[in-house]
C-alpha cells in the first residue's frame, strides 16, 4: 500500500527526529509503541525499549514486547514496578494517570542517564488530546517527545503506517491498564487488579474475543463491556450462564453486561456528565 503524500511528510518529520540520536522508546506493545520502536530500530543511532512489569497490565502482554525485542534484536529493559506502593495512586483520584506517569518516567529517566541516551520517545497520539488524558501533563513536565502528538499523526494514521510496513500490530486492539477499570476516587488494591486480570483472560479464552473491558464498581459488581458486534453472539442462555458462573465464583455479588458495549474511556463519561 502508499500512504497518502499528507501522511507520508508526517512519516518524514517523525523519521528525521529520529537520526543520529540514542533514544529510549518506552515500550508497551500496544500499536503505537511498537511502531515507534520499529521505526527508532530502523532510523536511530541506537534504541532501548523500556517496558513496565507491573500488576496493572496482562503478563501475556509483558511477554509479547519480549518477543518483539528478540525479533527486531533490539535491547530491552523490563522495570519491575508496584504502582500500589504509591498511597496517592491507591486513593484514585481523577488525576491518577498523571501519578502514574509521573512516577514511571522518572525511572526511565535514571535508565536515561544511566545509558547515556539522548531522548525518551512515549507513544500517546493525538488522538489523545481529545479525551482526558492528565497523564500527558507529567509527560510535558518532565520533557518526555511525544512524536505523534508533535507531528499530529492520529491512531488511524498509526495503523496505515503500520501496515505500510506490515507490522503484525497493525490491527491489535487499543489497550489500557487495568486501573482504568476502576471508577475515580474507589480505591485501587490488588483484589479488584486481580479480579480484573481474571474476569478479562476468561472472557477472551472462552469467547475468542479481542476487545472488551470489564469494570469494577466496589468490589462487588462486574459491568462487562463487550464490543457491539460480540452481542449477539454473547448474549445465549447458556453464555450467559457461564459468565454469570464464572464472575460469581471470582467473588462479584452482581454481574451485569453494559448495553452500550465496549467504549474506550468509558470511566471518563461522568466527568463529561460533571461539566455539562
Amino acid at each position: 500500500m502508499n500512504l497518502s503524500k499528507n501522511l507520508e511528510a508526517k512519516l518524514e518529520r517523525l523519521i528525521s527526529s529520529l537520526k543520529n540520536k540514542k533514544v529510549i522508546v518506552a515500550f508497551s506493545g500496544g500499536v503505537d509503541s511498537t511502531l515507534l520502536a520499529f521505526l527508532s530500530k530502523k532510523y536511530a543511532k541506537d534504541t532501548l525499549l523500556v517496558t513496565e512489569h507491573s500488576i496493572l497490565y496482562p503478563e501475556e502482554e509483558i511477554e509479547l514486547t519480549s518477543k518483539f525485542a528478540l525479533k527486531y534484536d533490539i535491547s530491552q529493559i523490563i522495570l519491575e514496578r508496584n504502582p500500589l506502593n504509591d498511597e496517592d495512586f491507591k486513593l484514585n483520584p481523577v488525576n491518577r494517570c498523571y501519578i502514574c506517569k509521573k512516577g514511571l518516567y522518572n525511572e526511565i529517566l535514571e535508565i536515561r542517564d544511566d545509558f547515556d541516551f539522548d531522548i525518551i520517545f512515549d507513544g500517546s497520539n493525538f488522538d489523545d488530546l481529545q479525551d482526558f488524558r492528565p497523564g500527558l501533563q507529567a509527560l510535558k513536565e518532565l520533557d518526555i517527545f511525544t512524536p505523534y502528538i508533535e507531528f499530529k499523526i492520529n491512531k488511524q494514521e498509526i495503523r496505515e503506517i503500520c501496515k505500510y510496513y506490515n507490522l503484525d500490530v497493525q490491527s491489535k486492539p487499543s489497550m489500557a491498564c487495568f486501573s482504568s477499570r476502576i471508577p475515580y476516587n474507589q480505591v485501587i488494591n490488588e483484589k479488584k487488579l486481580n479480579l480484573i486480570r481474571e474476569g478479562e483472560r476468561f472472557l477472551k479464552q472462552t469467547f475468542n474475543l479481542k476487545q472488551l473491558r470489564v469494570r469494577v464498581h466496589d468490589e462487588s459488581l462486574a459491568r462487562i463491556e463487550f464490543l457491539k458486534s460480540d452481542l449477539p453472539e454473547i448474549l445465549t442462555k447458556e453464555n450467559l450462564q457461564k459468565i454469570k458462573n464464572k464472575f460469581k465464583d471470582l467473588g462479584f455479588s452482581y454481574v451485569t453486561i453494559d448495553i452500550e458495549g465496549f467504549r474506550s474511556g468509558s470511566m471518563n463519561e461522568v466527568l463529561f456528565l460533571q461539566e455539562e
